[in-house]
């Protein structure tokens, strides 16, 4: 029974949180400062959330970590660790990350429904394949963990541990008409587990090996019911050490920064402001 209650609440939760701006999808410090415009360009470590197809791309064993120093109880992926590693010559490549996703005292919808002291966390397993010199597939397969001390439902509170297991399975795909140009495509809970799948299409386009312009729509067929939404983003580099980003994220301003301590860790920065509650990132990235 506590179980079917503590569901029951989650899947109310799961829309938005008490009395606090919720970003959705905070994952990555240089995407975020892209203003989450990064489907297109999965070139990095990230690519193991934001487009597994981008794992084929990635030449060396990478490893990701970021930390939301502000916000934590109004935002989701506070903490994340990522690794990625290259198969067969550069052809293909794996990538695994935990993630704290949110740890919050109260979670819910309302006053009348929540859950208390909410816990939730992901391990993903991703996997990129190259098609052609041109092409490139990948799929994320997810295992979302729940937590909780009790639930309010209608006003009425349930204590006692309560828990709860799902899976989803991603698909990404990856296509380089040029160096300028390439395009992307996320799947998201193509699995279904009850819901529509998110259908992410991007672009990106570079006019020179400085500049990154991208652009992500988020929710293309409007599933759940809900809005379709857009992200752009600009990443220049001013020189081998020193990157500036700017984008905006489903109506929200968000600005960023990297910076190459040496030739292998990079150390990255992002604000992302408006209804992204003002929330601070900080993040490194190191090849191996």
């Amino acid at each position: 029974m506590k179980k079917k209650i503590f569901s029951a609440v989650l899947a109310t939760a799961l829309a938005t949180s008490v009395g606090v701006p919720t970003a959705f999808a905070c994952y990555g410090v240089r995407a975020m400062g892209m203003g989450g415009a990064f489907i297109a360009v999965a070139d990095d470590v990230q690519s193991v959330y934001w487009n597994p197809a981008g794992l084929a791309n990635v030449k060396e064993k990478q490893f990701g970590w970021q930390k939301a120093t502000n916000n934590r109880e109004g935002i989701n992926y506070i903490d994340i660790f990522e690794l990625t590693m290259p198969l067969e010559n550069g052809k293909s490549g794996i990538g695994l990350h935990y993630t704290n996703n949110r740890e919050a005292a109260v979670y819910g919808t309302d006053s009348n429904n929540y859950a208390m002291n909410y816990k939730s966390s992901w391990w993903t397993l991703s996997y990129g394949e190259k098609i052609n010199d041109k092409f490139a597939v990948g799929v994320n397969i997810r295992q979302e963990k729940e937590s909780a001390d009790g639930t309010v439902e209608g006003g009425i509170t349930t204590l006692g541990k309560s828990s709860n297991t799902t899976y989803a399975t991603d698909l990404g795909l990856f296509y380089k008409e040029s160096d300028k140009l390439s395009y992307g495509l996320l799947i998201q809970d193509s699995s279904g587990r009850g819901k529509e799948a998110n259908w992410r299409p991007a672009v990106a386009y570079r006019p020179d090996n400085k500049t990154i312009v991208a652009f992500d729509v988020y929710n293309a067929t409007e599933a759940y019911h809900s809005k379709r939404e857009y992200s752009i983003g600009i990443e220049h580099k001013f020189s081998d050490k020193v990157a500036i980003r700017v984008g905006n994220y489903h109506g929200s301003m968000t600005y960023g920064a990297g910076v190459n301590v040496d030739k292998n860790i990079e150390i990255n920065v992002a604000h992302l402001a408006k209804d992204l509650g003002g929330t601070n990132l900080i993040g490194a990235q190191t090849k191996f």
